[in-house]
């Protein structure tokens, strides 16, 4: 008799281990979460930069073609001018998911033919803060994540 009654207890789960299940299931799902909002937040700074250089690649072309057309040329150009040339259209902010509609806000600046510095303006972050000074345009080739700036 004591044999049937031992076998009847190794067929289930105990209410402890079931909950020493689910708690270890919840930190793995917490831990999951956690490093899948950090890959998305990464995500949304890296496009951010790449609309950057999308700006700065987009008035190389429209500098080039003021050259060539014997224009000359202003210090500062703007994502407006640039669309306006047909370089470079409306793109999306990754952080919102609205268009950026083209604007004098958003412009490289130049010496001679060479683009020097990068200042691009999203509807809540900016790439235009460098060494602390806001509205300081970035240097091209120091463009990164790490200098995206939260507008206020």
């Amino acid at each position: 008799m004591m044999k049937s009654f031992a076998r009847l207890n190794d067929k289930g789960l105990t209410l402890i281990e079931l909950l020493a299940v689910l708690v270890i299931l919840g930190i793995i799902a917490a831990i999951a979460t956690a490093s899948i909002l950090s890959l998305v937040q990464n995500s949304r700074d890296k496009a951010f930069v790449g609309n950057a250089y999308a700006l700065n690649e987009a008035a190389g072309y429209f500098v080039k073609r003021e050259v060539t057309s014997g224009n000359t040329l202003a210090q500062r150009i703007t994502f407006s001018m640039v669309s306006e040339a047909g370089f470079m259209e409306a793109f999306k902010d990754p952080y919102t998911g609205n268009y950026i509609e083209p604007s004098d806000a958003s412009y490289v600046e130049i010496d001679g033919e060479h683009i020097r510095t990068v200042c691009l303006y999203g509807e809540n972050r900016n790439l235009c803060s460098y060494q602390g000074a806001s509205g300081k345009p970035i240097p091209v080739r120091e463009l990164s994540i790490d200098l995206i700036v939260k507008d206020n």
